[in-house]
C-alpha cells in the first residue's frame, strides 16, 4: 500500500495515526472499490476520489455516491469520516475518475491519498 501524507510528513499506512476508518477509505482508492457507510438513518455507498483532513481538523472523505438514501441525489460528496457508524469496503468496482474531479481541493488541508 502507498505511503500517505499527514501534515505534510509522510508516513506508511501501518502508523498509529490515523484512524481505522481513514486507511479503509485509502484503501478503497488504491483497490479500485467502492466504500460503504453505514450511518444511523442510511448506508451510503461512495466511489472514494479523496481523503484528506478539512480546515478543523477532522478527517473527511470526497466522492461519488452511487447509492444512499432515497431522497438523496447520485454525485458529488464531501463526508466526514467521524460521523458513520461503520465503513467497510464492497466489491463494488470503482469507476473513478467521476465527472468534474480535479485533484486537489479546497475543502481540504491535508491530502492523504488521491487518485
Amino acid at each position: 500500500m502507498a505511503g500517505y501524507a499527514h501534515y505534510g510528513t509522510s508516513f506508511s499506512s501501518q502508523d498509529q495515526r490515523l484512524p481505522s476508518d481513514c486507511l479503509i477509505a485509502c484503501e478503497a482508492i488504491d483497490q479500485g472499490k467502492c466504500l460503504d457507510l453505514v450511518e444511523e438513518t442510511c448506508s451510503r455507498v461512495i466511489d472514494v476520489h479523496r481523503v484528506g483532513i478539512s480546515p478543523a481538523g477532522a478527517h473527511i472523505v470526497s466522492g461519488w455516491q452511487i447509492r444512499g438514501p432515497r431522497h438523496a441525489r447520485v454525485g458529488w460528496k464531501l463526508l466526514n469520516l467521524g460521523e458513520p457508524l461503520s465503513l467497510r469496503l464492497t466489491d463494488i468496482p470503482s469507476q473513478a475518475p467521476r465527472p468534474d474531479y480535479r485533484r486537489g481541493a479546497k475543502h481540504f488541508v491535508g491530502i492523504l491519498n488521491q487518485l
